[in-house]
Order: C-alpha cells, then structure tokens, then sequence
C-alpha cells in the first residue's frame, strides 16, 4: 500500500502552553467523520490507529507535510498521539525553540492556520473495506493504518485538481475501489442493507409493485420506460436501493425482488404499503429468497415498517396503531 495524506479543517487546533514552553494541541483526525474524497467517500473507524500507536513506528509532526520543516518527533518525547475514542487522533507537540516552530505558534495564536492534516498508509488488504451508499458511491473505511506524521497545514484540500497535485490518493486506489465495485455486483444475491432515508421521506400513496419497480430502476438509469423481465439494468447498484433483495447479479429486472420504496420528485422515499406488500410476498414465500439470507431480508423490512408500527408503542397507543395495521394491511391486500 502506498503512502496516502488527508486534509481538513481540524475540530480542535490550538496554541497551548507559554512562550517559555510553547506547544500545539490539535486532533489530527476524526472518527466516524464522512470525507467527500472525489470519486469515493471515506471514514475513518475507531481503533484504526491502534497497531501503529502501540508499535515503534515514528511519527513526526511537520508544518505543510514538509520533511525539512519539523516541529516534533514521536521517538524524541516532542511529540505525543494517542486515540481519543470519542473524537479521534489527538496530538499534542512541544515546540524547538527554531524560525519554523516560532512562526507556527504565531500563526496559531492569530487564528491565522486552522487546517491539520495525516500521513498514512494502509496496513495490506485487511487495513480497508469498502460499501456502497444508497446513490451509488462507494465508501471507504479506514480499519488498520500506520500513521506517519500530522502536519499543521496551510491549505487543505479534497477533490479536483489540488487533491491530485498534493498526490492524496494513491495511483492504485482507483484499482482497489473498481475490484470493491465488481464484487458487490457480480454477487450471486445478496439482501440490500437497509437504508434510513429519513422520516420525512415516508409515503403512504398507493403502491403497484410492477410499476414501483420499474419507476425505482428508471430512476437509476435515467429513463422512462417499461422493463420487461429480461431488461438490462445498468446502475445495479443505485437501482438495489429500492428492493430487499437483488438475486444472481443484478444484470436484469427479474433479479430486483421485493420492491417497497416509491420514487417521489426524483428521491427514494420510504412506502408503508409497499413495506406491508413486501413482508407478505416474504411471509408466504411468493418470493423465493434463499434460506442463508431470509434473517437479514426480514429484519430490513422490519425496520422500514417501523416508521409506522412501531414496536414500543405505549398501552394507549397500541390499540390505535393496531387499527392502523388492520386497515393499511388489508387495503395492500386489496390492491
């Protein structure tokens, strides 16, 4: 894996200590922070810095990632890092009494720099994962990464071409997201991952299970028009998201099962009877899912019918809600 550098405007950057003693306290990274790289989007998770900060790997603390402009080392006591595991990697430097540090501090105390940024790379293939998001992109989580230096920088940058003049993503990563990406849609068939779209995106129109469906793969193509069974479906990913289950590899429109979601003014919202006729096609198995991925297709349903049943009601709701039940299940049935 090759060396990787992140840049972002840091929660916490700061000034710290006295003239005398001068230090910078920051957090060079955070966790569970969703970054917009450019082509993919990226996360860091908790622990992920754990091996590297428990090893003898040494870390430096720069200004602009420069090798010639050191602030701190790890191996001389300067500089300390550690995981914070509620917010992420904390650092903390005493500053050398030299022109660089003098004016780092400087710019600091003015509110003149604000920006840190990372060096790291991958620890082989375990050190990533990476999912899709509901529109398609994928996202990268960092699990196992040595860390190399952090750096108090200038201007940070993440996508177009500042990102590629500072090299922030490595020439093989592209490689890597595009094998990710083959292999989430050359699956044999697997559940989609539930996705909370958000309560204000709930629909209670009425659903037709044929049209829904070729709406929600027409939303992720970009056209308008009929599917037959044996159509091709060419945004496999985004298209998964408006179905429980996508059989074989998505290649077609027979493949994309259980359709419970209603394309609205061009967003996926969520569909209480599309839900209700979902989990009855499930229930009485008019819908072959294999035995493996039965668990995780029922408790995606689950969850969306949880919009509108929940199940920690209070005794005085239930009665009303279990009225409501009645009524939506058998107008599905009806439709």
């Amino acid at each position: 894996m090759k060396k990787e550098l992140r840049f972002f405007v840091a929660q916490e950057l700061r000034a710290a200590g006295s003239e005398k003693q001068p230090k910078i306290e920051g957090v060079a990274a955070s966790f569970g922070t969703v970054a917009n790289i450019g082509s993919f989007k990226e996360v860091i998770k908790k622990g992920a810095f754990t091996r590297t900060l428990a090893s003898d790997t040494d870390v430096v603390c720069l200004f602009n990632h420069d090798d010639n402009l050191l602030l701190g080392r790890k191996s001389a006591g300067t500089l300390r890092v550690w995981e914070d595991e509620e917010v992420g990697l904390r650092f903390e430097c005493d500053l050398p009494d030299t022109t660089v540090a003098r004016h780092t501090y400087a710019n600091l105390k003015a509110g003149n720099l604000r920006e840190c940024s990372f060096g790291f790379y991958v620890n082989g293939p375990e050190g990533e994962s990476w999912s899709t998001l509901p529109d398609g992109t994928m996202l990268r989580t960092l699990l196992d990464v040595t860390l190399f230096d952090v750096s108090v920088v200038v201007n940070p940058a993440y996508g177009g071409t500042s990102a590629l003049a500072r090299n922030v993503v490595p020439d093989d990563l592209e490689a890597r997201m595009a094998s990710a990406t083959r292999a989430a849609t050359e699956a044999s068939g697997e559940p989609v991952p539930f996705v909370n779209l958000g309560k204000d995106k709930r629909s209670e129109d009425p659903f037709n299970s044929v049209d829904e469906a070729n709406g929600i793969i027409n939303w992720a193509d970009g056209e308008d028009e009929d599917r037959a069974a044996d159509a091709p479906v060419r945004n496999k990913l985004k298209a998964s998201q408006g179905f429980a289950y996508v059989a074989n590899n998505g290649e077609n429109r027979s493949d994309y099962l259980l359709p419970h979601h209603q394309v609205r003014s061009g967003e996926l919202v969520h569909s209480q009877i599309g839900a209700l006729r979902a989990m009855m096609s499930f229930k009485t198995k008019a819908v072959d899912i294999p035995a493996e991925h039965r668990n995780a297709v029922e408790s995606h349903l689950q969850q969306e019918l949880s919009y509108w049943f929940p199940a920690d009601n209070d005794e005085n709701d239930s009665e009303l809600e279990r009225s409501k039940a009645r009524a939506r299940i058998a107008e599905a049935r009806a439709l």
